[in-house]
């Protein structure tokens, strides 16, 4: 009985002293996660959220579907190891209606392209657009910013060592980036002497603007942009009546430009609608007139030019004409 006892004491301090039970250990799809946090400050924009776009940096492919975040300013993407390139953009595709992003399979071929309309808004200009096919009334503003290079190890995986919650991770790298304006602004002004003879704000086109930009080299392409808009904004000379400045904002790609000049030709088209009834167009080219700088947040091309509106012509039928665009005034401050 003693030598029974004997045993079952042995086999109980082996059972409780011969093994070490290694704890349980949970991994995230052994994926690291990757904070980009975003500073919008450069950029002067306040988004409703952000989209992000993840391609390998050797090969540049995309390896996953287009990211969301509803936090403007900071989004987690889970990364498997390897090195990647992510590109971050200001809003959703759908919040950016006037933009497409095509060829987003690999960083190299990643653009943004305006959606454009085949037929003009404005069809009584269309002849005067230099048979350009593609017209946008007004187009989104674009940001972007680009983090290269970021690295996941094997090593950078967090095991957990108690099954997490779900939405539960560990951040492995914290990034910082900061977007830049990819589009710039056209800045409108026209002086116009007899202004009084004008019925209305001219319905106006500007010619040969650029359709998008690549994103992965940032540069920009194309030519065939017909930008359709009404210069409404009026502002009169306080001391010349007749004297008024015409002006306008746009959003758009910009014009195509090489060592800070044009490489193509610009028409500013505006079509007036006279207090006697009758119209007149004006086609200026401002070609060499686009002055380009930059005012701190994105690329401003200023158009400034002079115009004179003719007296009278004709015996018109008069200005009863439903499509005449009123004017937005501006108060002119008096000189003291």
């Amino acid at each position: 009985m003693k030598n029974i006892t004997y045993i079952v004491s042995l086999c109980f301090a082996l059972a409780c002293t011969s093994c070490n039970r290694d704890k349980l250990y949970y991994a995230t799809e052994k994926r690291g996660f990757i904070r980009l946090n975003i500073n919008w400050e450069p950029s002067q924009l306040e988004p409703n959220g952000i989209s992000a776009y993840v391609f390998d940096s050797e090969s540049g492919n995309s390896v996953c579907k287009c990211l969301i975040s509803n936090d403007p300013n900071t989004i987690d993407i889970p990364l498997y190891p390897g090195k990647f390139d992510i590109m971050v953009i200001n809003n959703t595709e759908e919040e950016l209606t006037a933009i497409d992003f095509v060829d987003i399979e690999n960083l190299n071929t990643f653009k943004a392209v305006i959606s454009a309309n085949k037929e003009a808004k404005y069809a009584n200009l269309s002849s005067q657009a230099e048979d350009h096919d593609s017209y946008l009334t007004e187009c989104d503003i674009l940001a972007n910013a680009l983090a290269k290079s970021i690295e996941i190890k094997p090593k950078d995986i967090y095991y957990y060592t108690g099954k997490p919650e779900n939405g539960v991770h560990e951040i492995n790298k914290t990034i910082e980036v900061s977007p830049e304006r990819q589009t710039e602004l056209i800045d409108i002004e026209v002086k116009v002497m007899n202004i009084t003879a004008a019925a209305g704000a001219p319905r106006s086109h500007l010619t040969a603007m650029c359709e998008g930009i690549n994103l992965g080299k940032t540069t920009k392409f194309g030519h065939n942009i017909t930008h359709e808009f009404v210069l409404n904004n009026k502002r009169v000379d306080p001391d010349n009546y007749k004297l008024a400045t015409i002006t306008k904002t746009l959003v758009t790609f910009g014009p195509e430009k090489i060592n800070n000049q044009c490489i193509n030709n610009h028409q500013l088209v505006m079509y007036f609608i006279l207090v006697n009834g009758e119209t007149y167009t004006v086609s200026l080219d401002v070609k060499d007139l686009l002055e380009t700088s930059h005012d701190g947040i994105q690329t401003v091309h200023k158009i400034r030019a002079e115009i004179t509106l003719p007296e009278t012509i004709g015996n018109g039928d008069g200005v009863f004409q439903p499509d005449i665009e009123e004017w937005e005034e501006v108060e002119a401050e008096l000189p003291i």
